[in-house]
């Protein structure tokens, strides 16, 4: 049966046809059955900052017999900066921060795109490489090269992990979700440890971005200050502008090499909606992981930065205090059993997993504290009108008041 339609059709915005992905899944998966429809839509809204991301889904011939290993649908991403940008613009609007230069639009497009790409690519290649069960990453199937002279030109072709679900990032993770995304921190990372030649091939993260943080800082003081005036943000800033420093950032970023950490792999961008987790029969997010995609800005890391990110951006400040040394002593039983396994001797101790979270933790806050003006722009949290809705503003708000509070504890403690 010949297909009905037009393969030179592309996916929206992009260079990529629907003819070249047949072509390209066939190759990978060495089928013979000819492609007879497909329907793609655009996925990750007001999520994927950093890129479009279409779910592809495709009819071949001889589906009903399973007589071939070609998938029924499959994760397109193609890196742009066309989000990001809206998003700065639409924070904007109120005047508090500043929307994007041409200048900063231009070094988004040829400085981050590409590294993300490449590391997305190479973070994916080796965990896809790792043969283990439990491992809860999707397949890549294919890579293109970034092309910054050709813009929707570049794409990752992944599984579809249809049957998965963000948990609910404003209600925040549960204590399984939370122990769930541990343990498949622990087989990555107990899995990447010692492998120096291919974590060396993930581009570091770029000075521009670091000093990023110092920039946005007084204009996310002033969108707190504006949106919650009650959880008094205008005294809480100035106690806790050292940790947008890149003094600060800079020195947690090098802390591995002063300590003798061994270097792993690290998503760096570990939260709810990076995470897809099983649905129930009413289409509610469970504790069982399915996956931990956008590994965008992964790079080699040392342990604990992923759980950092993690706590601070996609949980209660309550359950976070509860569970933090819950959630450290597990990660550090998952990862000595896993290198064990693996084959390798686990060098680090409980104190030292402790020691480099509460070192870290600035650097989660000053992330997350600069993010969620941007997140508040999503239509996941918005009302009727389109606004961002008051109860997704006031948990997130509420979330980074905890958070600030305990970097000025540590602070006093000498801990970070």
């Amino acid at each position: 049966m010949a297909p009905h339609f037009d393969a030179s059709a592309t996916l929206s915005g992009t260079s990529l046809t629907i003819g070249w992905i047949e072509q390209v899944l066939k190759n990978v998966n060495e089928g013979e059955p000819t492609l007879i429809d497909w329907s793609a839509e655009t996925i990750g809204v007001g999520q994927g900052f950093c890129s479009d991301i279409f779910r592809v889904k495709l009819t071949w011939q001889g589906d009903d017999a399973k007589c071939h290993n070609l998938p029924a649908s499959v994760v397109v991403k193609v890196p742009t900066a066309t989000k990001i940008v809206d998003c700065m613009d639409e924070v904007a609007k109120d005047g508090h921060m500043a929307a994007m230069t041409n200048d900063e639009m231009t070094k988004m497009s040829d400085l981050w795109l590409p590294i993300g790409h490449s590391n997305e690519t190479v973070s994916l290649t080796f965990l896809n490489g790792i043969h283990d069960e439990q491992l809860a990453v999707p397949k890549l199937y294919f890579s293109q090269e970034y092309r910054n002279d050709k813009p929707g030109h570049g794409c990752l072709i992944m599984e579809d992990i249809v049957r998965g679900t963000p948990p609910n990032i404003i209600a925040g993770m549960s204590e399984a979700q939370l122990l769930q995304a541990t343990h498949m921190l622990a087989v990555i990372q107990a899995a990447s440890m010692d492998e120096e030649e291919k974590m060396s091939k993930l581009i570091p993260m770029p000075e521009e971005f670091v000093n990023n943080f110092s920039t946005m800082a007084d204009g996310a003081a002033q969108q707190f200050d504006m949106m919650a005036p009650d959880l008094g943000f205008k005294d809480l800033f100035p106690k806790v502008m050292w940790i947008f420093q890149g003094e600060t950032l800079f020195s947690i970023m090098q802390y591995p090499e002063k300590k003798g950490l061994p270097k792993v792999l690290t998503h760096g961008d570990l939260w709810g909606s990076n995470l897809l987790v099983e649905k129930d029969e009413n289409g509610k997010p469970t504790g069982d992981l399915l996956s931990i995609i956008d590994w965008q800005t992964a790079h080699a890391g040392f342990v604990v930065e992923d759980l950092g990110r993690m706590l601070v951006t996609s949980t209660t400040g309550e359950l976070r205090r509860q569970q933090t040394d819950n959630i450290l002593r597990a990660y550090f039983d998952d990862l000595q059993k896993n290198l064990a396994k693996c084959g390798k001797n686990c060098s680090l101790t409980f104190e030292t997993i402790k020691d480099a979270y509460d070192f870290n933790f600035p650097f989660a806050v000053a992330f997350f504290v600069t993010m969620v003006p941007l997140m508040l722009t999503s239509p996941f949290f918005a009302d009727a009108s389109g606004k961002p809705a008051a109860p997704c503003v006031q948990a997130l708000m509420l979330r980074a008041k905890l958070a600030m509070e305990d970097v000025i504890e540590l602070k006093q403690l000498g801990r970070c």
